[in-house]
């Protein structure tokens, strides 16, 4: 697969703000538009169901009910998940360990790389322990350092 700006993995912390109004959540909305509109391919792997309901789980303003219409929302999206295998998880292991990350971040990061393409993130930091990378973007930065088709 070509790396490209029309592919990209997500992480948890750009999903769930599709869901949370806050900071950057339309910069993460603009993503899923376009993703939408066959724009781009969003990628990720398949832990980020659990990971985005995790965060909703310990929002104190997220109903119940809300958490599971957004899961389901996040499940119809139809993101193309990636389920763990024994090569990415053991180059998540290995990256967890030369980064400092926790076994979930390095996922995402493995994912990127297996995928060739380009990992978006909105965890300042997953983002500052990898930004030497060059293929990891902030959210925070669209349109400034980064941009997508």
């Amino acid at each position: 697969m070509e790396r490209t700006p029309r592919n990209i993995v997500i992480d948890a912390s750009v999903a769930a703000k599709w869901f949370i109004p806050e900071e950057d959540s339309e910069k993460a909305l603009e993503i899923m538009r376009r993703y939408s509109d066959g724009r781009i391919d969003l990628y990720a792997p398949d832990l980020i169901i659990y990971e985005v309901a995790n965060v909703l789980r310990y929002r104190p303003d997220v109903t119940v009910e809300t958490l599971i219409g957004s899961i389901e929302s996040l499940i119809k999206l139809q993101i193309n998940l990636i389920p763990p295998s024994t090569e990415i998880m053991s180059e998540a292991a290995a990256k967890a360990r030369a980064l400092d990350l926790s076994i979930y971040d390095a996922c995402y990061t493995v994912t990127a790389d297996a995928l060739a393409t380009n990992l978006v993130t909105a965890d300042m930091k997953l983002y500052e322990k990898c930004r030497d990378a060059k293929t990891v973007f902030f959210l925070k930065n669209l349109g400034r350092e980064w941009n997508m088709p």
